[in-house]
């Protein structure tokens, strides 16, 4: 089960990606090339503290997605074993943080196999890792929003992208607690599953975004302006003077 959703998910997630893709590159060849000169002369025209931060955004947005599709997985194990319907609390389980009593089952071998198979520690996973998606992707939010460093290094569809990820991902922990107090009911359930899609696309989103700060279009970017210098007939220092304009 775990497998197959995934699977899915992976598939899904690509093909995101790459329709983004798809629908800012311009069909003609002209209109493509202009569209790539501009988003590296962009990177060429930012400073490096807002190139740096704006690096820094896009591992954060990759990191969020990732741990997003990890919470998915974990999501699977919690479905597969009616996990949902036991310690139908919270923030506790039954009044324990940790439930360390039921979280090993000496009948199972090998032992690892209580990471997905026992009810108390398949849900206090889900619950770690969808906690851990939410505040960082606040977190995200508000380094890519409110930092100083911001205002220069975030272009308004990053940041049209931010807000919807932190909005969407309290939303999503929101609804899993409701789902969980109320023994999972079917309908909670399904809104819960595609609230977990609707926060992965809005990581892939943040990241598609922020591909201007991305290393490849960085080294595109220091060709480009070494070729433009060279080509130029200008003076030796030339070159490295432009792979400091362009890293800036």
């Amino acid at each position: 089960l775990a497998a197959h959703l995934g699977m899915a998910v992976a598939t899904y997630g690509t093909l995101v990606y790459t329709g983004l893709g798809i629908l800012s590159v311009p069909h003609d060849a002209a209109a493509a090339t202009s569209a790539s000169s501009k988003l590296q002369q962009l990177v060429q025209s930012l400073p490096s503290s807002a190139m740096a931060h704006a690096r820094k955004l896009r591992v954060g947005a990759v990191g969020v997605t990732g741990l997003t599709f990890a919470t998915i997985l974990s999501g699977a194990f919690v479905a597969g074993n009616d996990a949902g319907n036991a310690y139908n609390t919270f923030p506790k389980m039954n009044d324990q943080w940790i439930p360390r009593e039921d979280m090993v089952d000496p009948s199972l071998e090998p032992r690892w196999r209580n990471m997905f198979e026992t009810t108390a520690t398949v849900q206090w996973n889900h619950r770690v890792l969808g906690t851990s998606t939410a505040v960082s992707a606040l977190t995200l939010a508000g380094l890519g929003l409110a930092h100083p460093a911001a205002r220069s290094a975030v272009t308004p569809q990053a940041r049209r992208g931010l807000q919807v990820l932190g909005g969407v991902a309290v939303g999503q922990m929101s609804l899993g607690v409701v789902t969980l107090l109320n023994y999972v009911p079917l309908g909670l359930a399904a809104a819960h599953q595609l609230g977990s899609l609707a926060v992965l696309t809005s990581g892939v989103y943040v990241a598609h975004s922020l591909r201007y700060a991305s290393p490849a279009l960085l080294r595109g970017a220091v060709r480009k302006a070494v070729t433009s210098a060279t080509s130029g007939g200008v003076g030796k220092g030339a070159p490295a003077m432009a792979i400091k304009a362009a890293a800036k």
